[in-house]
């Protein structure tokens, strides 16, 4: 289960580096960094987050 969560957090950390170099993300809608900047950087941000908790914690 363990590996399953990493693979999880790999994707989501690959999800935010591709959101900060393309300048968008993806919610509900597209999101970009020039016309809603709190919404992005928020929404980058619990991506982190999930992405960063997916190595921690977890117990097989």
């Amino acid at each position: 289960m363990r590996l399953f969560w990493s693979i999880i957090g790999i994707l989501l950390l690959g999800w935010v580096i591709w959101d900060l170099y393309a300048g968008y993300t993806l919610i509900w809608t597209l999101v970009y960094r020039d016309e809603e900047p709190v919404l992005y950087w928020s929404a980058v941000s619990a991506w982190a987050v999930l992405g960063l908790s997916c190595f921690f914690g977890w117990r097989d």
